[in-house]
């Protein structure tokens, strides 16, 4: 599960960087109001809410919680905003639930899509019919 993860991690950062490289204070306050709309919120707390019991084994926990400590780091740096690295890092913490319990939610795999895809998910994300695994596999 570790070399998973570090897979994830690794195809979810490279996505993020093309991204950020683009990105400026105007998109970044549109990109907080999309997210911050009733529409996204509640399904980004529906998804949350429907794994946040599961057991995570704690190395893996540690391993979730490195990465997504890293991940801050570089869209602050990039940035200069710690509510979009904060939303960003929530979002990888998000799919790696889904990820290390091998369960689909067709809305989490939305989001990854939308990231390895070079767009911070927001508003309605854009949609796929393949899993996590495949996504990342294509990468």
């Amino acid at each position: 599960m570790k070399e998973d993860l570090n897979t994830l991690a690794s195809v979810f950062n490279e996505s993020l960087k093309t991204n950020l490289s683009h990105i400026d204070s105007e998109k970044i306050d549109i990109i907080l109001d999309n997210r911050d709309s009733s529409e996204f919120s509640e399904a980004w707390m529906d998804a949350y809410q429907s794994i946040e019991e599961k057991e995570i084994n704690s190395e893996i926990e540690d391993q979730i919680h490195d990465i997504r400590k890293e991940i801050f780091i570089s869209t602050f740096r990039a940035t200069g905003s710690s509510e979009l690295s904060a939303y960003i890092s929530d979002d990888f913490g998000l799919i790696c639930s889904y990820y290390i319990q091998a369960i689909e939610n067709k809305w989490v795999t939305s989001l990854l899509f939308n990231y390895l895809h070079h767009q911070i998910p927001q508003g309605e994300p854009m949609n796929t019919d393949k899993t996590m695994r495949a996504l990342i596999s294509v990468k």
